[in-house]
């Protein structure tokens, strides 16, 4: 199945501004270190899961969280009108302030993020957001919006995509695909990755993944089969991102109509290019340059 304008995603969930700064190391507490480089990108899963997808060439609409009309908000709008992104459906209102990280990235491409998202408020989606759409990509962030989308997606028989799910939450019986990071598993101690798999599967969830970095990702399928997809290595210089373009890469696959093995793969492929460049979005250029990075190794 090819991707056309009849195979619409929605991205439903987080937008904001990132300013990433890279240095030489991380300092220690009273100590000092050198700035390599810095910039200010848009941000935020769900812009940086759509901006990968229309990059290669998905119809893709982004809905989300109001953003207000202070700085951050302005510059959001304006620097995503640069891609292949439908905003119909952004929400802008007087008083909000507007997300947005400052993120320390280290000549290793590891990150560690400072976010400040004090008004994370959302348009509840209607019926008519979801005319056309044929798959719905929804971040949990939005509390119950985000739980009320994915419902009238399930109704309408729409296959939802989320990430960072325990199987405790109201999603996760929802859901047909979550992808959630090692890192987000650790912090909240959920268990092991297998274990957490396991419980989101028990919960409904027909594929979990789990991804794990430099030592690539785990898939979960509800038939009890499972798989190892290595990293694909590139010079990397920011990781910031690289899990909404991994999302992003599964998507296609999905839409592609690929098994889900090579789904991965290109996932995998498209979170490698994602970390070449600073910023959470814009390094991946099409399907052709996903493909001639998976194929040669």
């Amino acid at each position: 199945m090819s991707t056309d304008k009849m195979d619409s995603v929605l991205c439903f969930g987080v937008m904001g501004v990132d300013q990433i700064v890279q240095v030489t190391d991380y300092p220690e507490p009273d100590g000092h270190t050198q700035i390599l480089s810095d910039g200010v990108f848009i941000g935020g899963e769900a812009a940086n899961t759509a901006v990968t997808l229309g990059t290669l060439g998905v119809s893709v609409r982004l809905m989300g969280n109001t953003l207000g009309e202070d700085r951050y908000g302005a510059f959001f709008r304006q620097q995503i009108r640069h891609y292949p992104v439908d905003l119909q459906g952004m929400d802008v209102a007087p008083g909000v302030r507007t997300g947005h990280a400052v993120i320390l990235s280290d000549r290793d491409g590891a990150r560690s993020i400072c976010g400040h998202f004090p008004d994370l408020r959302s348009r509840p989606l209607q019926a008519g957001d979801l005319e056309g759409v044929r798959l719905l990509s929804v971040d949990p962030f939005l509390g119950k919006n985000a739980v009320v989308a994915a419902r009238m997606a399930q109704k309408a028989g729409i296959p939802i995509f989320s990430i960072e799910l325990s199987a405790k939450h109201p999603l996760a019986t929802l859901c047909d695909v979550v992808i959630n990071s090692a890192g987000f598993i650790r912090r909240h101690r959920l268990g092991s990755p297998a274990d957490v798999a396991i419980g989101l599967l028990k919960a409904g969830v027909e594929t979990v993944v789990v991804t794990q970095g430099k030592a690539g990702c785990s898939v979960f399928r509800e038939s009890g089969h499972s798989f190892d997809v290595p990293i694909y290595k590139v010079p990397t210089r920011d990781s910031t991102g690289a899990g909404d373009a991994f999302r992003a890469g599964l998507i296609y696959g999905y839409l592609k109509g690929w098994t889900l093995t090579r789904s991965a793969q290109f996932a995998s492929g498209c979170a490698a290019l994602s970390c070449c460049g600073l910023g959470g979005c814009g390094h991946v250029d099409g399907e052709q340059q996903v493909l001639d990075l998976i194929s040669e190794t």
